[in-house]
Order: C-alpha cells, then structure tokens, then sequence
C-alpha cells in the first residue's frame, strides 16, 4: 500500500529515487505511464498485470476501451529499481508531466503519482475546494 507524500529531485539522467518505504513493493519492478491531469503513473509490475488483464476481459468494439489502452500502453514502460531505489522516468513523461528537475511523488495506495511539484500544489487546492462541499465524497458510498 502506497500512501504520503515526498519531494525528490531527478537526477541529471532523470533518474528518481523512490521513498524507502516503497522499495519492498517496487523491487520486482514497475511500469511508468502517461497518468490523468498531467502526471505520471508508476504501478508495481503486478498491479499493472492486473488493470492490463481486466483490460484484455473488455470489448475492443467500445471505443472507451480501446482509448484507455491507447492512453496507457503507448506511453508505458517497464523497468526495475536499481540498488539504490532509482528508475529513470522517461523524457516523454517528464514532458507531458512538466517535471524538470523536482518530483512530487504521491502514494495513491495500489500506486504512485508522479507530479511537477507546482501543479500537484494547484490540483491540491482545487481538491481542496472541492471537498468543502458536504455532497463531494458522498455519491462514493465508502
């Protein structure tokens, strides 16, 4: 389970070093993706397994489908964390993120958010907004 957040800085070879507290989950490796409102996903291998195959259940006739596929298997890719936590985060995600040289990385509990630190700070206070109206979570029924 991912949760919290940190700030991290890329290394000059847009390398990431992930929290520490992260490593056991991510050791087997991870898949790094385009992710909603510009930011990066970063799912453990296994998770990403799993959406991929409840994706393959779907019907390619609905065109929803087949854009979510677009969405997130173009831009994915694999790799594993190296000794000391660092995967490199692909020039292309780093673009659409707008990530130059600080990361926020957000647990997200099955996984991880990637933001440019200012954006994640505007899209917080807009969530925050957001919340303060009594109906936002309710039509969730947790």
């Amino acid at each position: 389970m991912f949760f919290g957040r940190y700030e991290h800085s890329l290394d000059s070879k847009g390398r990431l070093t992930l929290p520490s507290e992260y490593a056991g989950d991510l050791a087997a490796g991870v898949v790094l993706t385009r992710g909603m409102e510009n930011c990066v996903y970063l799912f453990p291998k296994a998770e990403f397994e799993r959406i991929s195959g409840r994706l393959s259940t779907l019907s390619m006739t609905d065109s929803r489908v087949r854009k979510l596929k677009r969405w997130l298997f173009s831009n994915a890719q694999m790799t594993e964390p190296d000794r000391q936590r660092r995967v490199i985060v692909p020039q292309r995600l780093r673009e659409i993120a707008r990530i130059t040289d600080k990361v926020l990385i957000a647990g997200m509990d099955s996984y991880i958010e990637l933001w440019q630190p200012e954006a994640w700070d505007e899209h917080d206070l807009l969530l925050e907004q957001e919340a303060a109206d009594e109906d936002f979570f309710a039509s969730l029924a947790i």
